[in-house]
C-alpha cells in the first residue's frame, strides 16, 4: 500500500535525500508539497519564537533524515534558500570534530562574533555581535531569552555543557523585532539534544592545570513522552594564580506530544565558583565569584491553521562577588550580593493564507533584583539564603510588555517580509515605541540570492548600568535605552560543494550606554556610564566553507570580517568596552578524515583588536601609561579515533604559546593540552 502511495504521488510528493527529524512539518505550512533534494534544517533563530506548524500528512514520510538545516530569520518558518538574513548554525557533528571546550570557544570560530575572555573554558567570556557591547545580543536556550538583566558577563552562565548541544544558531544583526528589547545587534539560540533515539553517553577529559571534566548524559523514549537528562562537571588548578575553577550543571528536557498539542518543558540548574584574577580591575587581582543560575520553562503548541504557542518560563541567578579572596583591605565593607528574579509569558499565534504567513504575538516580562549595591534602598535588610553573611539592602523591578506582529509573501523567486515590535517599559516615560523592520529577497540564479534588511532595535540599560558604584566604577540611574537603524545587503551562494555569503552592513545608534571617562584623565579616575551621542558601525564579512571529501580533505572552510566604528564623543571620552572592536577577524578551519577512523581537525585564527587600555604594571602596583591591543595569530588542533561506541581525543589550543590579551591587563592561557574519551551505548 505505501509502494502504491509512493509511485501515485512520484511526481508531486517530496524527495529528500536525508531526514532524521520527526514532528516537524514545515512544508505543511506552505500548503503545498515541494520536491527537494538538500534542505538544511535550523530549529529556527528567527522562526525561533514559533515553532513549526504541526499537522498530519500522510503524503510525508516520517522516517526522513534532514542532511542540512532549516532556518528561519523571521518570525515564521522558511526554506533556508527563501531567507532573506545572515543565519550561522554549527551541529553536533561539526562541534565534536572541533578543538574546543565550551560554547564561547565554539563562538569564537564565527567572525561576525567577537568572544572576550576573562577566564578559560567557559568560566566568563563576554560576546559580542558586529561590533555591539556584550549587552546587545540575546542569549537564548531553546529559542527561551536566559539573558542577564544585571549584566551580560552572566549571559553566557547556562546548566549545559558540549555533550548537551545539538546545534548552536547565530542571527548576525538586529533582531528587536523578533525577540524584543536587547537584540540589538544579534542573537544567539543554543539547541540542546533532540533526543531522536534512546542512548546513554558518558565522557572524560584531563589536562595541563589540573584539568579535570565529566559528563553523563541520557536519553529516553516511551510512546508520546521524550526525556533527556545530563549530568556535568568541570574543574582546574587554574593557569595562574587565581584562576581556578570548579562548576557543576544539571539539565532536563521534557516533551509530550497528544493529538491536541506538544508539551515542552524544561529545568536547569548551574553552580560554578572562580578565582576572577583581575577581572575587572587589575588594582585588586584577588577577586573571587560563586555564581548560581536555575531556570526553567514550560511552552504548549497547538492548532491547526492557527498555530498557538503559548511559554512561561522563570530565571533566577545569584551572585557572590568578593573584591578580595583572601585578605581584605581594612577599609573592604564586605562582599556583593546579587538576586536577579526574571519571569514572564509570551503568546505567539501564525496563520498561513494564499496572502502569505502572518505572525503575531505578545510577551509580559518582569526583571528584579534584590542587591547590597544594586537598586533603590529598602526599608528593611533582607538575609540572602545561602549565604551565611550575605544580605540585601536594595532592590529594584521593571515590567516591559511587547507587541509582535510581522507578514512575510513568496512571489516566484522574491520574497519579502516585514514586521514591527511595539514595546513599553515601565521605567521610562517613553510610552509605546515602535521598532519597525523589512527584509526582502531576490534569487538571482538558482544557486545564488541577494538580500536586503533595513531594521530598528533597542537595548534597555543592565541593572549595572544604572546602579552599580565601586572603587573604580559608578552607575548611572538615568541612562535611556539605546536605539539603533541598521542597514544590511548581501549575496548568499549555496551549491553541493560550497557554502558561500558575502555581506555588508551598517549601523547608526545614538543613546549608546558606554562606560567613559574623560580623555587624558587620571589613571584612577572613576569610570561612569552615559550615553554616548552616536556611534556608527560599518562592516562586511567574508564566508567560504568547501566540502572537498578528497585527499583526506573532508572540508575547508575560510571566514573574514572587517569592522570600523565612529563615535562622536571619542574626542572627548575614553571607553572602557564600547570601542574596542575586533577590526579584522580571520579563521582558517581545516577537517581531515584518515583511515576512515581517524579525524584530524585543526583551526588558524588571526585576530586585530581596535582601541587601547590602560596598562598595568603588577610589579609596582600602579597603571603606567595606554598601550594598543597587539595582533595576534592562535593555532589549535584536535585528533580522535572513534570506532563504533567509543571515541577517543587528544587537543591542543594556542599550540605556539602566543601572548594575547582580550580584555586589557587579563592574561590568557598559553599551550593547553587536553586529552578524553566519550562511550555513547544506543539502545
Amino acid at each position: 500500500m505505501k509502494n502504491q502511495k509512493r509511485s501515485n504521488f512520484m511526481q508531486s510528493i517530496l524527495v529528500f535525500k536525508r531526514w532524521n527529524r520527526k514532528g516537524y512539518a514545515v512544508f505543511n505550512s506552505l500548503r503545498k508539497i515541494v520536491k527537494i533534494t538538500t534542505l538544511s534544517l535550523s530549529y529556527s533563530i528567527i522562526l525561533l519564537p514559533l515553532q513549526v506548524l504541526s499537522q498530519t500528512d500522510t503524503s510525508i514520510t516520517k522516517n526522513l533524515d534532514l542532511e542540512e538545516v532549516i532556518i528561519s530569520a523571521q518570525r515564521a518558518p522558511i526554506i533556508y534558500s527563501q531567507l532573506s538574513r545572515l543565519v550561522s548554525t554549527i551541529d553536533e557533528d561539526e562541534i565534536k570534530l572541533m578543538p574546543v571546550s565550551s560554547v564561547d570557544e565554539i563562538l569564537e570560530n564565527f567572525t561576525g562574533i567577537d568572544v572576550r575572555q576573562r577566564g578559560a573554558n567557559g568560566i566568563q567570556s563576554d560576546i559580542s555581535i558586529r561590533g555591539g557591547s556584550f549587552d546587545q545580543n540575546l542569549i537564548l536556550l531553546n529559542g527561551v531569552n536566559i539573558s542577564d538583566p544585571q549584566t551580560g558577563h552572566h549571559s553566557l552562565n547556562l546548566p549545559i555543557d558540549l555533550n548537551t548541544i545539538e546545534r548552536i544558531e547565530i542571527l548576525e544583526g538586529p533582531g528587536s523585532r523578533v525577540f524584543g528589547p536587547n537584540a540589538f545587534s544579534g542573537a544567539i539560540n543554543i539547541i540542546t539534544n533532540q533526543f531522536d533515539k534512546n542512548y546513554t553517553k558518558v565522557g572524560f577529559t584531563a589536562g595541563d592545570f589540573g584539568l579535570f571534566s565529566g559528563n553523563l548524559a541520557s536519553s529516553y523514549k516511551l510512546r508520546n513522552t521524550k526525556q533527556f537528562i545530563s549530568f556535568s562537571k568541570s574543574q582546574s588548578n587554574g593557569y595562574i594564580k587565581n584562576t581556578d575553577y570548579d562548576q557543576n550543571n544539571i539539565f532536563y528536557n521534557l516533551n509530550y506530544g497528544s493529538d491536541i498539542g506538544k508539551i515542552d518543558f524544561q529545568i536547569g540548574y548551574s553552580d560554578k565558583e572562580f578565582g576572577a584574577n583581575s577581572f575587572y580591575t587589575p588594582k585588586y587581582p584577588e577577586q573571587y565569584e560563586q555564581i548560581k543560575t536555575a531556570f526553567t520553562s514550560l511552552k504548549f503548541e497547538t492548532g491547526d491553521k492557527i498555530k498557538i504557542t503559548p511559554i512561561v518560563y522563570f530565571r533566577r541567578h545569584k551572585d557572590r562577588f568578593e573584591l578580595f579572596r583572601y585578605e581584605p583591605a581594612s577599609w573592604y565593607s564586605g562582599h556583593n550580593y546579587h538576586m536577579t528574579d526574571v519571569y514572564g509569558g509570551k503568546l505567539d499565534a501564525r496563520m498561513s493564507t494564499k496572502l502569505g504567513i502572518t505572525s503575531f504575538g505578545a510577551e509580559l516580562r518582569s526583571e528584579n533584583i534584590w542587591s547590597n549595591v544594586l537598586g533603590n534602598l529598602m526599608n528593611d535588610t533582607i538575609n540572602a539564603k545561602g549565604e551565611p553573611n550575605g544580605f540585601y539592602s536594595r532592590k529594584y523591578s521593571r515590567t516591559i510588555l511587547n507587541l509582535f506582529l510581522e507578514h512575510s509573501y513568496y512571489l516566484e523567486d522574491f520574497s519579502v517580509t516585514g514586521g514591527i515590535l511595539t514595546s513599553w517599559v515601565s521605567e521610562n516615560d517613553l510610552g509605546f515605541t515602535l521598532y519597525p523592520g523589512i527584509d526582502l529577497g531576490y534569487n538571482l540564479t538558482s544557486k545564488i540570492k541577494a538580500y536586503l534588511t533595513v531594521n530598528k532595535s533597542l537595548r534597555l540599560p543592565t541593572f549595572t548600568d544604572l546602579f552599580y558604584t565601586g572603587p573604580s566604577n559608578i552607575g548611572n540611574p538615568d541612562l535611556k535605552p539605546e536605539e539603533a537603524w541598521s542597514y544590511e545587503t548581501g549575496l548568499k551562494f549555496n551549491k553541493n560543494i560550497t557554502k558561500s555569503n558575502l555581506s555588508f552592513y551598517y549601523r547608526d545608534s545614538k543613546n549608546v550606554i558606554a562606560w567613559v571617562k574623560p580623555m587624558d584623565s587620571n589613571p584612577d579616575a572613576i569610570w561612569e556610564t552615559q550615553n554616548l551621542t552616536n556611534v556608527t558601525t560599518f562592516g562586511f564579512e567574508i564566508n567560504n566553507k568547501l566540502n572537498i571529501n578528497q585527499y583526506s580533505i573532508q572540508n575547508i572552510s575560510f571566514n573574514y570580517s572587517y569592522l570600523d566604528q565612529a563615535s562622536s564623543s571619542t574626542d572627548s571620552y575614553e571607553t572602557k568596552y564600547s570601542l574596542n572592536y575586533l577590526k579584522h577577524n580571520f579563521v582558517f578551519n581545516v577537517n581531515h578524515k584518515f583511515f576512515n577512523n581517524y579525524n584530524f581537525s585543526w583551526t588558524l585564527k588571526y585576530q586585530d583588536r581596535a582601541g587601547s587600555y590602560q596598562n598595568y604594571d603588577f610589579s609596582i602596583n600602579d597603571f603606567i601609561g595606554d598601550e594598543d591591543f597587539d595582533p595576534f595569530f592562535m593555532f589549535d588542533a584536535k585528533l580522535s579515533w572513534n570506532k563504533k561506541l567509543i571515541t577517543i581525543y587528544a587537543e591542543a589550543t594556542n599550540i605556539f604559546n602566543t601572548k594575547y590579551t582580550d580584555i586589557g591587563n587579563i592574561e590568557m592561557p598559553g599551550r593547553w593540552f587536553k586529552a578524553g574519551f566519550n562511550v555513547q551505548i544506543d539502545y
